[in-house]
């Protein structure tokens, strides 16, 4: 019985392992619903995110399932965005599905967003806008205006009025 289940469980890692690239010969790397990471990633290849990621996020293409949870600063070749994401993106294009729940500035050169998906952020074309998205003050929470600051009053000088009446 035990060698049966150990070809099983061959066949099954070997089929795995097959599926670990897709048809652009890109590695893939996927992060279950159950895994929590705390930290930054770095890949080369793909990325699927169905889980949680509390850091930075570096790759080729990003797709974040409509479980996933990510806080944190992507730059990657493709977004795809299906669950949250709050942080910047960075990317030639991004695609925001209409399930995602976006925070955060994106920042692109393609942008498909459905009927239906959250956003709330700055959409700024990459072509040379970069330097005036950095110069530009942080966006507020709600996109609510700042109210504008007032100089207190002048207070009169009641001296010479006093010297002026007697």
């Amino acid at each position: 019985m035990l060698p049966k289940l150990g070809k099983a469980l061959g066949a099954v890692s070997a089929a795995a392992h097959s599926n670990r690239t897709n048809s652009s010969g890109l590695p893939l790397s996927v992060i279950g619903a159950d895994v929590r990471i705390v930290g930054n990633i770095f890949t080369q290849g793909e990325m699927q995110i169905d889980g949680q990621v509390e850091g930075d996020i570096s790759c080729q293409r990003l797709l974040v399932g409509e479980g996933g949870r990510i806080t944190g600063e992507v730059t990657a070749d493709t977004v795809q965005v299906h669950g949250e994401l709050t942080g910047k993106i960075t990317a030639s294009s991004v695609m925001i599905a209409k399930s995602a729940k976006v925070t955060g500035d994106v920042i692109q050169d393609s942008l498909e967003i459905e009927a239906g998906a959250s956003m709330e952020g700055r959409l700024v074309r990459k072509a040379g806008s970069v330097k005036a998205l950095e110069q530009l003050p942080p966006a507020k929470g709600n996109g609510a205006a700042e109210p504008a600051q007032l100089n207190p009053p002048a207070t009169p000088d009641l001296s010479q009025e006093a010297a002026g009446n007697a």
